[in-house]
């Protein structure tokens, strides 16, 4: 049995019993009605139809109350004012409506004398089953509204999480550690002191790549910093294969981005392109309003034994931009240049 037909099945035997629930409940009120009003040894006045016309009102107060909920609640955060509309404003639609029904039959066939009393009594007895039936059912509603938002934003965290732990995993590349380690220790016998501003560079990468995720959102000039110890290791290790542009119209301070957003940005760029001191890739940081625009040079790697991991990368990077700014990444390919804008987040809005 799938999910949904749970579901539907759970939905169809919540009616039934609400429905079973009203005409019990109407028959005992127009039962112990019918007792209240017969004196002893007379014979019991009860009316037969008098349970389903009371029924009729009961509905009707649940059905309002309902409609006024979807219309005015339902999906979004509950307030008590949300919650005092959606009661009031169905009470006063019910009493209005009920009121008018049941005095408008009454006159009609003439089984009631209209007076001021009579009339008083029907408006009190539409406020009461509103009051029992709109407000039990509003109260469910409400439970039911809670409990949900309540499931997703644990779903949400969960999701989160996860996507943090892969994030994580995947800036640990095995592979451009083991690359660097083999590049210090090169250096470390060919110039010492080349080696040691190499090895500062290293720590300072790993370091920030460790710290970063602990927030939800970094600022640009941490994530600048980084790209300048990621670039310094690049010039290492692929001598001139590799020019850096930093052009920007707004003060890296202020704003903010998901942590190791720019890292993979980076990564991206030298794993599946061909750099070399002849043919240099070049990589501009721009940004276009409040979002930052990372652009290389486009020159593919012909033997690239994963085609997929780039998407793989991005479409990681672009499941938690979602879920922590409510914005994605989006990405501009030409023949010749490769676009991948970031979202950034103000500062003051952020906190």
């Amino acid at each position: 049995m799938t999910q949904n037909h749970k579901k539907t099945m759970k939905k169809h035997t919540t009616k039934l019993l609400n429905i079973l629930a009203v005409l019990g409940l109407t028959h005992l009120v127009v039962f112990y009605t019918a007792m209240a009003q017969t004196s002893g040894g007379e014979p019991l006045n009860y009316h037969p139809d008098g349970p389903f016309w009371l029924a009729l009102q009961c509905f009707l107060a649940q059905w309002i109350t309902y409609r006024s909920y979807k219309h005015l609640v339902k999906g979004q955060l509950i307030s008590i004012n949300a919650i005092a509309q959606v009661y009031f404003s169905s009470a006063a639609l019910f009493i209005a409506l009920n009121s008018s029904l049941v005095l408008g039959l009454e006159w009609t066939i003439g089984i009631e004398y209209l007076d001021i009393r009579h009339i008083a009594l029907t408006i009190i007895l539409s406020v009461l089953l509103h009051l029992l039936l709109g407000g039990t059912l509003l109260a469910a509603l409400l439970f039911n509204e809670v409990r949900q938002q309540q499931l997703a934003h644990i779903q949400t965290q969960n999701q989160l999480a996860n996507s943090q732990i892969s994030a994580l995993q995947q800036q640990l590349d095995p592979h451009f550690l083991f690359n660097n380690l083999n590049v210090l220790s090169v250096l470390i016998q060919q110039d010492p002191d080349e080696a040691d501003d190499f090895l500062d560079a290293f720590c300072s990468l790993y370091r920030y790549m460790l710290e970063a995720h602990k927030n939800r959102l970094i600022s640009l000039e941490k994530e600048l910093e980084f790209a300048d110890s990621y670039l310094h290791l690049l010039a290492k290790r692929f001598p001139k294969a590799f020019t850096f542009e930093l052009a920007l119209t707004l003060d890296p301070k202020q704003v903010q981005l998901v942590p190791g957003a720019l890292q993979l940005a980076l990564e991206n760029i030298v794993k599946h392109n061909q750099a070399s001191q002849a043919q240099p890739v070049r990589i501009t940081i721009t940004n276009q309003g409040e979002r930052l625009l990372v652009t290389n040079d486009l020159r593919p790697k012909s033997h690239t034994t994963h085609p997929d991991s780039l998407n793989l990368g991005l479409n990681n990077l672009n499941e938690r931009c979602t879920m922590l700014v409510n914005q994605s990444i989006s990405i501009e390919k030409t023949a010749e240049t490769f676009s991948l804008s970031l979202p950034l987040v103000d500062l003051a809005v952020s906190c």
